[in-house]
Formats: structure tokens, C-alpha cells, sequence
């Protein structure tokens, strides 16, 4: 099995939206790539987020 991992270093993140917006991003990518065919149907994605990071590991 294959793996992804993307990280985007950004500028400070408020604290109180860490969670939110590594989970949007997360989603995103994911839907995303399902769109174009690149995931298998027992796919997992995991979201991190820190204030200056956020990133997305997901098995293909």
C-alpha cells in the first residue's frame, strides 16, 4: 500500500481553529482525490494541524 503525505506550512493558525481547519483540508484533498480515481475504497486519512502546519497523511 502506498502513502501521501502533504504538509502546508502556513502563517500563524488561531489556536481555537487548528482542529476545524485540519479537518477541512483533510476532507478537501481527500474528496478531491476520490474524484480523479487515485483512492482505493479502504483509503484512510489522517489530519494534523499546528499553528504554522497543516497536514494530511492518507493511505492510496
Amino acid at each position: 500500500m502506498s502513502n501521501l503525505l502533504v504538509e502546508l506550512f502556513v502563517e500563524e493558525l488561531p489556536p481555537k481553529a487548528l482542529n476545524k481547519l485540519g479537518e477541512s483540508f483533510a476532507n478537501t484533498l481527500a474528496e478531491s482525490l476520490a474524484a480523479q480515481g487515485l483512492l482505493a475504497a479502504d483509503s484512510a486519512t489522517t489530519a494534523f494541524a499546528s499553528p504554522r502546519r497543516l497536514a494530511v497523511h492518507i493511505t492510496l
